[in-house]
């Protein structure tokens, strides 16, 4: 009888510990999350993490703790959360186009792919934001290509790394315009706009938001948008594809959630519904109008999964096209 108790106490045994991942799942989260901002304070993704932080901590009932890391154009803070030892959901990231899915295509050291990600929720879509120093005089984008055609070589822009949005966008244009501006890469877009505010910088091409206060205060000269529409938030800037010169052109971010890869499902889920609950609040919603940013539809993970799976696809193309030009 005692061997055959001990048999049934083992069994029990097994059965709870086979429960433990299943009640944990139940009860996230139980302690605070860590939220990745792959960039500096004060960039943009950073502004859009601190608008949604105090909304997702109401919805999920514990701290949301921002931790800005920085550095190499946003990979170094990807591949934090991609190689992130648990994907038990207390790291996830708040991610752009620029570090999630053209890092991996332009960069050589980039350790990571979409794929090692969980797709959790999408953001929304903002623009790129192009200024420059006041005394220039370049008050659009038909300036900026006078002024660079009459000095060829002369101009500097600054964007954050090579393989950025911000920095193919403004390649393109000077391919589309065939001007011959100068690039400075830049680890933060608040350093950016600290160069060009300090008159070492003539241009900054950065994310929208993180530009605006400098535009509203006079200290910068908003050139424009380096999309095809005007930005909702701020339709007096000129949108790119206003100019004759850069008929076409459309280029803008978009952000989302992501957790690494392999998060249990309930989780996903649970973060996916916080997250876009938080987003539509009334006030959150027209806090981002404010910065111009487009919030998405409400999507679920594998809505957004293959939205961000398309979006590889298409920045692949792209990316190969420009390697077989001379």
């Amino acid at each position: 009888m005692k061997l055959v108790q001990l048999i049934k106490s083992i069994c029990a045994l097994g059965l709870s510990l086979s429960a433990l991942p299943a009640i944990a799942q139940a009860q996230y989260p139980d302690r605070p999350i860590k939220l990745v901002v792959p960039y500096a304070p004060g960039g943009t993704v950073d502004v859009f993490a601190r608008i949604l932080q105090p909304k997702l901590e109401a919805k999920l009932g514990k701290p949301v703790i921002i931790e800005n890391v920085p550095g190499a154009g946003g990979t170094i803070g990807v591949a934090r959360v991609a190689k992130a030892a648990k994907p038990d959901g207390y790291t996830i990231l708040l991610g752009i186009v620029s570090d999630v899915v053209i890092a991996p295509l332009t960069e050589v050291n980039t350790n990571y792919s979409y794929r090692d990600l969980e797709a959790i929720a999408p953001l929304g879509t903002s623009g790129i934001g192009l200024v420059a120093k006041p005394d220039l005089g370049i008050r659009s984008f038909d300036d900026l290509i006078a002024y660079a055609r009459k000095n060829p070589g002369k101009l500097a822009y600054g964007a954050t790394g090579a393989g950025s949005l911000p920095a193919l966008a403004m390649e393109d244009l000077k391919r589309r315009a065939n001007i011959d501006i100068q690039f400075v890469p830049y680890t933060s877009a608040a350093k950016i706009a600290q160069d060009a505010l300090g008159g070492h910088l003539d241009i900054a091409v950065s994310g929208l938001p993180a530009l605006l206060e400098y535009i509203r205060t006079g200290n910068l000269s908003a050139v424009g948008v380096m999309s095809r529409d005007r930005d909702i938030g701020n339709p007096d800037m000129q949108s790119a594809s206003e100019s004759k010169e850069l008929l076409g052109m459309d280029f803008y971010f978009w952000t989302g959630l992501f957790a690494p890869k392999g998060t249990p499902e309930p989780i996903v889920s649970k973060l996916n519904a916080s997250f876009l609950a938080a987003l539509r609040e009334p006030a959150t919603e027209e806090r981002f109008k404010e910065f111009g940013v487009k919030i998405s539809p409400t999507s679920t993970p594998a809505e957004y999964a293959k939205f961000v799976a398309a979006s590889h696809d298409s920045w692949a193309t792209i990316v190969e096209a420009n390697k077989k030009k001379p």
